[in-house]
């Protein structure tokens, strides 16, 4: 039977470089992409055109009924028609799906290991007018989700502006990375009289122990009662734990604490010799590899014990969110001969790019201080469409398994090789400027052994966990927890 049918109205028809055939999702501030065949399909849901799905080829019917069970496009009325923003434009960029902004380089905080070198202010401040180029700028290549970090983000006095800002050009705020000091009620009221809920990635350094890193006393009761504050308003928060010397005995009881409070994810991570963190009396504090791994195998045993209290990742060893049916070690991403040409080194920099207080475009934010940095565009001498279309930053962030290989000898000749893709493109570069270089933290995991360490740790305490608490069924939603490297 002939019928007509139409996009529903959180749907968008846009296209990208090299992707022309996407439909945007304004709820979730996502887009997929379909074949020509099937996106010339989806185009005639307009309303307008009829369209007999029994005459249809089986594939297409297929597809034009999953559309429906999905929600993108339902039977039309006599009164419908497509909004003038769900009609189809094309942006002059590749697609990304999020940029990671640091808003200012300043902070109130003077953090002993900061790898922006924020209590100094290296790297400025935008002006107003400036942030809103960028913004004007991310609004043109289709960029509508964003990530605000700074320095510390909140110390602007335009902040409210800000976000009033990106409201009017539809670009989410979905992660808010603070310091927590100047999180309160009257921000979170600001967030939701504009409908913004965005997730809170807070740092905290180990119970007793915040207020030695951050520079400024009472830093880790104001991060501590943010983080309540937060659990009470309904905001989803994640932590990030600097593992160091004199705070590593903290990680159990640290964990527990934040879960109490409501805290779904935390990561940990190691200092690097950047910024703050390549002087000689912060360096005295860095963990090595083997001393991390340690930590780690004492501690998983312990995690699972308290019946993972909460989303965990531990440097590159293990990754595990509640409810799953297996953890994982992220560093161990296998990879054969015959994908290295497609499978890109890192997944993370294919949907998302930092920009620095100063203008730097580049991969991730622990790129922005580092020696390699003249290699990485500017926002004031290249437009962020020329960037997002063909640059050294394309380049970078498409690296496959198969360029750090060939360019990497030891990589080349590793008898590891089709169990890594390579490691950290930003702990390559600490390690020696060069982009397609070797991670040595994730040679020595490999070299020494410690992913079977981490599984003879790991397992049995892992089986145990899950015999008082079985794993969710395949119907259970899973934790929208997204745990970047």
């Amino acid at each position: 039977m002939t019928m007509k049918y139409i996009l529903d109205r959180r749907y968008r028809l846009r296209g990208w470089h090299k992707l022309p055939t996407g439909v945007y999702d304004a709820q979730k501030h996502t887009a997929q992409f379909f074949t020509p065949e099937y996106y010339r399909l989806l185009l005639r849901c307009d309303a307008a055109h009829d369209i007999d799905p029994d005459t249809l080829p089986e594939k297409q019917r297929a597809f034009l009924a999953g559309l429906q069970a999905d929600g993108v496009i339902r039977p039309a009325g006599w009164l419908d028609f497509l909004l003038p923003e769900q009609h189809y434009k094309a942006y002059p960029a590749r697609y990304r799906r999020e940029a990671h902004w640091s808003i200012t380089g300043e902070c109130n905080f003077r953090c002993a290991h900061c790898f922006m070198s924020a209590p100094s202010g290296k790297h400025g401040s935008p002006s107003h007018e400036e942030l809103i180029r960028v913004a004007d700028m991310l609004a043109q290549c289709g960029v509508f989700r964003v990530g605000l970090t700074g320095g510390e983000p909140l110390i602007r006095a335009d902040f409210v502006a800000l976000l009033d800002a990106l409201r009017e050009r539809e670009i989410a705020v979905s992660t808010l990375y603070t310091n927590g000091w100047l999180v309160d009620e009257h921000l979170l009221d600001e967030l939701e009289k504009r409908e913004m809920h965005p997730q809170f990635q807070l740092s905290f350094d180990g119970v007793g122990w915040h207020d030695f890193l951050r520079g400024v006393p009472g830093a880790e009761e104001r991060t501590l009662s943010a983080l309540r504050l937060l659990h009470e308003r309904g905001y989803r928060t994640a932590v990030s734990f600097c593992l160091h010397r004199k705070n590593a005995h903290t990680l159990r009881e640290t964990i527990r604490l934040l879960a109490s409070l409501g805290v779904s994810s935390v990561k940990t991570g190691s200092m690097m010799e950047l910024g703050e963190w390549a002087r000689e009396e912060v360096r005295e504090l860095q963990l090595t590899p083997a001393e991390e791994q340690e930590i780690f195998e004492h501690y998983i045993p312990q995690y699972f014990e308290d019946d993972a209290p909460l989303s965990l990742m531990l440097g590159g060893s293990f990754v595990y969110t509640p409810g799953d049916s297996a953890w994982s070690i992220f560093n161990e991403r296998r990879c054969p001969e015959e994908d290295e040409g497609t499978m890109l080194s890192c997944g993370v920099l294919a949907h998302s790019f930092y920009i620095g207080a100063d203008g730097l475009v580049c991969p991730c934010m622990g790129m922005a201080d580092c020696g390699f940095t003249d290699h990485f565009p500017s926002l004031e001498k290249t437009p962020l469409s020329a960037i997002l279309t063909d640059s050294d930053l394309i380049t970078y962030e498409y690296a496959t398994v198969g360029d750090i290989r060939s360019r990497n000898e030891k990589c080349r000749r590793c008898r590891f090789v089709d169990r890594c893709t390579g490691g950290c493109r930003n702990a390559a570069l600490i390690a020696g400027d060069d982009y397609y270089g070797i991670d040595p933290a994730m040679c020595a995991f490999f070299e020494n052994g410690w992913d079977q360490r981490i599984r003879d740790a790991a397992q049995p305490a892992f089986e145990a966990y899950l015999k008082r608490n079985p794993p969710r069924s395949n119907g259970e939603k899973k934790p929208d927890i997204e745990m970047q490297c």
